[in-house]
């Protein structure tokens, strides 16, 4: 599907009915790393319109000059939610990147946000540096790694756990999207931060309705330290740091459930 937004044509797919679900992908990925982080909570679940969104110069989206910062991200977000959305209230999902989003969108819109769950959130760039993040490490491989072809290899720079299941993984969600994302305008064009004053704001966001943030423990591209600091001041949320995880967050079965607890508290009435 498309919703044209200042001449981009921004892709997203649709999924089920009900309450909207806005997912929003991390860097260099697009649409399909959410539907795998996410489907497999709503196999028996009825209710809920998932909405996968590609941001510009990921997936299927084009990228445009004028994007030169979150701050432009941030604002074709709002103007998604309008139109695909409208005055509807919704649920908020974002990983990494799409977590950062998440975090402006709930400073620049919150009371139309019933619920938040973020997977290993990118909190503010500047404190990415090494001593708030776990060193590279592979927990788990199998001796024979002849299943994992060279254009491939990226999947071990990210995996923790090293499986055959989680590298098919990697080939139908992850690799594929980086194939298609326009790599010059995310590494030379975009800046991925907020200017100053929107990144405090969002620094000092507060949320009080259901939500959940997961974290990988040997996550060495976003960490958990950072992260952390949103417990107080998101006080009905559920903080997991998972073990034998990293950026890849490849604890599938745990997730799901964390999903569905998410849901289920956000239902309570």
């Amino acid at each position: 599907m498309i919703c044209l937004i200042r001449n981009i044509p921004v892709h997203y797919e649709e999924y089920g009915e009900g309450t909207p679900i806005l997912c929003i992908h991390g860097s260099y990925v697009d649409h399909r790393m959410m539907v795998e982080f996410l489907e497999p909570a709503f196999t028996h679940e009825h209710g809920y319109r998932r909405i996968y969104i590609d941001l510009p110069g990921m997936g299927k989206t084009p990228s445009a000059s004028w994007i030169k910062s979150s701050d432009d991200m941030l604002e074709i977000l709002i103007e998604f939610i309008n139109i695909v959305i409208g005055n509807e209230k919704f649920l908020l999902t974002g990983a990494s990147y799409g977590g950062y989003l998440s975090l402006g969108l709930i400073h620049e819109i919150n009371e139309r946000i019933n619920g938040v769950l973020l997977i290993c959130p990118m909190i503010d760039p500047r404190e990415d540096n090494p001593e708030n993040l776990p060193e590279r490490q592979i927990l788990s491989k199998p001796k024979q790694l002849d299943f994992i072809k060279d254009e491939f290899s990226g999947y071990l720079d990210m995996a923790v756990v090293v499986t055959k299941k989680s590298y098919e993984k990697w080939q139908n969600s992850i690799q594929p999207a980086i194939n298609i994302a326009d790599i010059e305008f995310l590494t030379n064009h975009l800046n991925m931060w907020y200017r100053s004053d929107l990144q405090e704001a969002v620094n000092k966001v507060k949320f009080d309705k259901p939500s959940c943030i997961l974290t990988g423990r040997q996550d060495h591209n976003t960490g958990y330290k950072i992260a952390n600091e949103l417990v107080e001041r998101f006080p009905r949320a559920t903080f997991s740091i998972l073990d034998c995880a990293g950026h890849f967050m490849e604890r599938e079965p745990l997730i799901e459930r964390m999903v569905k607890d998410w849901i289920e508290r956000v239902e309570l009435k």
